[in-house]
């Protein structure tokens, strides 16, 4: 049985983990404060309406930077999932960061057609994982929806036989409406798990883990392919540690960033967690207990991270060797 664990709630890190961790991670707006030809990165320049210096950007990328070595026990995750990451410039800056440097970080990225210009990425240390393919997926959604972010599909392994193909996204908002964009996104969601599909129909022996913030909790309506997978359709399987949620709305937690892992994964040990570590939380004066602690609260500077909860995804070794394998 795949095995489902709950995090401790106020430190999720253990002091052991296993041969792989992954982080997923929406850092909110980090733009280059540099100037380009998107119109939609205007309002983070220095001359914008919040006014992103180049101060404000080191120290959001330095607090990122120190968040993943925390995140890995002082061991990085072999993984990082990003979005609303704006250009390869701010990944370049990041994996050469004084603080990420010694842990030899490389990343994926491909350029997609969002409105603002916000990218899903992917660094991994190279020493620990051998990267064998990537690929972008465009959107695939009903004709007159905006241009959104590209499905970014990583394919690595580590070890003697153990391979990973790995799928970020970041689904459509609910900026224009949850039910003007409910089908949608139920849309990108069916797409997603037709790309696990094929590749599960290809690859031999590969764990296939769906991960990224679906801007939906699994029970909303746009999460339905996943609930119930058509036949011939790779089934799936969520991984909700007990937490009370990545984000956080009008006073109400939610789980809408998730991990889920598609097909046989019983040979693994799959353990995940959300982190809850205080340098991330902030004292909610409006709706009471504590909320993210983001980097705008509005158009006024807060000096937080993100309005996201990073999430962890520990890979232990194979519990079991196939016939084929003894």
């Amino acid at each position: 049985m795949l095995a489902f664990f709950l995090s401790s709630g106020e430190l999720p890190m253990k002091a052991t983990r296993g041969q792989v961790r992954i982080m997923w991670y929406n850092v909110e707006n980090l733009f280059h404060p540099e100037n380009d030809s998107i119109p939609g990165d205007d309002e983070f320049t220095p001359e914008g309406v919040r006014h992103w210096t180049f101060t404000r950007y080191r120290k959001k990328l330095t607090s990122i930077a120190k968040l993943i070595v925390a995140a890995g026990c002082w061991e990085p995750p072999e993984l990082v999932g990003l979005c609303e990451v704006e250009n390869s410039q701010v990944l370049k800056e990041l994996v050469q960061h004084p603080i990420l440097a010694p842990y030899h970080y490389n990343y994926v990225h491909s350029n997609s057609p969002d409105r603002r210009g916000m990218d899903v990425a992917c660094l991994y240390r190279e020493k620990r994982i051998r990267l064998i393919h990537w690929e972008a997926f465009a959107s695939m959604v009903s004709a007159g929806t905006e241009g959104t972010r590209d499905m970014l599909h990583v394919c690595g392994s580590w070890g003697k036989r153990d391979t990973l193909d790995l799928f970020l996204v970041h689904l459509i908002s609910k900026y224009s409406g949850a039910g003007f964009t409910a089908e949608p996104r139920k849309q990108q969601v069916d797409q997603l798990l037709q790309l696990a599909d094929s590749v599960q129909g290809v690859r031999e022996n590969s764990l296939i883990l769906l991960a990224g913030d679906f801007n939906e909790e699994l029970g909303g309506y746009s999460m339905d392919p996943v609930r119930n997978a058509r036949p011939g359709v790779v089934p799936v399987k969520s991984i909700q540690p007990e937490s009370m949620g990545s984000y956080k709305y009008r006073g109400r937690w939610s789980r809408i960033d998730h991990y889920l892992v598609c097909g046989d994964a019983e040979k693994y040990r799959l353990e995940g967690s959300i982190m809850e570590l205080p340098l991330l939380l902030i004292r909610d004066d409006t709706y009471g207990g504590i909320k993210p602690y983001r980097t705008y609260s509005g158009y006024s500077y807060a000096g937080g991270i993100s309005d996201h909860l990073p999430i962890l995804l520990d890979i232990s070794g194979r519990l079991f060797s196939t016939p084929a394998e003894r």
